[in-house]
């Protein structure tokens, strides 16, 4: 009886974990005509289907039917992973870079996307306005099964895009000087408009970025275009000339709130432990310049006045802070920069696909060497973060 009972147990449990998400594409075909797209990623493997024949990818866990494949709707796609972060795109069959380059056509065929988890509606998304190439619609987390509706257009296909800020004040960045390095090692510049906006057509590859502006430190970072040519988002924080250490924070969209913990040598004897909600002054200087809750950051500390110690940094997902099983802090695409003596001193993206809310950056030690921790790990209590 107790074997059945643990096979029971079992089938039930591999049910409740194994989940299939579905999503249904449908349009008004006398406003246009629409094409799906779905990216994800699973662990460190990248893969796309098109909405307008069948097919797979990520192992058979990504799937396309095909168009007219289906009673349901006119393209529909298959996730059928507990794993990977995936994004739903829409294109106009018509309009591309180089052919009609009508605006309006995604919003003129009205789309409209159900997405379904295990046969029962998760949501339900129309689009009627809009202006641009390209839209990209939700993302889903299929650890969690969490879900966001993310509808923004951009004007082209295959472009990289990007805003500069300042690091302290948060401002845009306007005359900012960004040059683009292809992988074949030709070179284009591009200024920032009052918005603190670039924008560049490139090809599939690898591209370098470097960015300058009179009175700041230089920074540069490097993106890849894929072959499903969606548009990549590029965020760069400038920080103007400083001698003292200055650790400047940028992410995605997504999660919305990350932020950074500084701990070391307080002037005065003991420790300190800075973040947003221990923002103390330390010989009556604030260290944490700028917080920011809306995403992309930039989130600024300074140590103006270094003491003898060790000093550590880390970041924190607030957005997912209870939920153990997030990769979301490692799908931020975050750059932590450190500078000093008017110069990039060290760099550290995210690492790839780990799960944990609390990302323990590097250390600064007592002979002042910055050295990498790089460990994403799971903290019940922010207040634990030092």
């Amino acid at each position: 009886m107790k074997s059945w009972f643990v096979i029971v147990v079992l089938l039930f449990s591999a049910i409740l974990w194994s989940s299939t998400y579905k999503i249904q594409l449908n349009w008004d075909d006398f406003g246009g005509e629409c094409n799906g797209f779905v990216s994800g990623t699973i662990d460190r493997d990248f893969g796309f289907v098109s909405g307008g024949g069948a097919g797979t990818a990520l192992d058979g866990r990504l799937i396309s039917l095909g168009e007219g494949r289906s009673q349901e709707a006119k393209q529909v796609f298959l996730i059928e992973s507990d794993d990977g972060f995936f994004t739903f795109w829409l294109k106009d069959k018509f309009t591309d870079d180089d052919f009609g380059n009508d605006p309006g056509m995604i919003a003129a065929s009205k789309p409209l996307i159900r997405i379904f988890r295990d046969g029962m509606l998760m949501q339900q998304i129309s689009i009627n306005e809009g202006s641009g190439l390209t839209c990209r619609v939700f993302s889903l987390d299929a650890v969690t099964g969490e879900f966001e509706k993310d509808i923004k257009f951009y004007p082209k296909t295959s472009i990289i895009v990007g805003k500069i800020f300042d690091a302290v004040t948060g401002k845009n960045l306007a005359d900012a000087d960004v040059v683009i390095t292809e992988y074949t090692g030709e070179s284009r510049q591009f200024r920032t408009d009052e918005s603190g906006i670039f924008l560049f057509d490139v090809e599939i590859g690898l591209h370098e970025l470097s960015f300058s502006k009179e009175g700041y430190i230089g920074s540069a970072i490097s993106t890849r275009m894929g072959a499903d040519e969606t548009p990549r988002e590029v965020i760069c924080a400038l920080s103007p000339e400083i001698r003292q250490y200055r650790i400047v924070l940028t992410w995605g969209s997504n999660p919305p709130d990350l932020d950074a913990h500084l701990s070391g040598p307080h002037p005065r004897g003991g420790n300190f432990h800075i973040w947003y909600r221990n923002r103390i002054l330390i010989d009556g200087t604030d260290f944490l310049d700028r917080d920011d809750l809306n995403g992309y950051g930039p989130e600024t500390i300074t140590i103006y006045k270094p003491a003898q110690g060790e000093y550590l940094y880390s970041v924190h997902d607030y957005s997912n802070k209870l939920l153990k099983k997030s990769k979301q802090l490692s799908r931020s695409n975050a750059l932590v920069q450190v500078f000093g003596e008017n110069r990039l001193l060290a760099s550290f993206p995210v690492p790839a696909n780990q799960t944990g809310n609390c990302w323990r950056v590097f250390r600064i030690t007592t002979d002042q060497q910055i050295e990498a921790v790089n460990q994403i790990l799971y903290i019940e209590n922010e207040k634990n973060i030092h």
